[in-house]
């Protein structure tokens, strides 16, 4: 048993760390999101405002309007949004998908099931895991390496719970 053992154990910590790192990567792309609509906010209105110092400081207001202007245009191809939506329907199925393997390390550990019974079970739960592991063709993915060390380090801290 410990060869099945072994692999629940990976799959456990494989799935915990992708659970993480989709929170992550929400919260990354909710910030950027967030930041370049308030510059956008802050640059329109400050627009209108600007008026009166316009002469005083005309070449940084030019460079403050053009910049917001390109990012207004450019805003579309960012795909915020969409990565938001992706990456907080994959924390859900990973957050699942950990409770599923949690529950089966459990029941593993107490030998209150049996061995036939988890390799069915896990079978299921890694071609689940493979389909989780795939990004729609319409966005890029990045690495976001920073992201992915701190997810293992919270998964770390996940499993030395259990």
């Amino acid at each position: 048993m410990s060869n099945i053992r072994d692999k629940v154990w990976r799959t456990l910590a494989d799935s915990k760390v992708n659970e993480c790192f989709s929170s992550l990567v929400v919260k990354r792309y909710q910030k950027y999101d967030l930041f370049l609509n308030l510059f956008l906010v802050f640059t329109t209105s400050s627009s209108v405002a600007a008026w009166a110092i316009w002469e005083s400081l005309d070449l940084l207001w030019g460079l403050i309007i053009g910049a917001s202007q390109m990012l207004t245009l450019a805003k579309p191809y960012f795909l915020f949004p969409k990565y938001i939506k992706v990456f907080s329907e994959k924390k859900g199925q990973w957050q699942t998908l950990t409770v599923e393997v949690e529950e089966l390390w459990h029941k593993l550990d107490r030998n209150a099931i049996d061995k036939s019974e988890v390799w069915e079970i896990y079978t299921d739960i890694r071609k689940r895991m493979a389909d989780l592991d795939q990004t729609p063709e319409d966005i890029i993915f990045f690495k976001h390496g920073s992201l992915h060390k701190e997810a293992e380090t919270t998964c770390n801290n996940y499993l030395n719970k259990i």
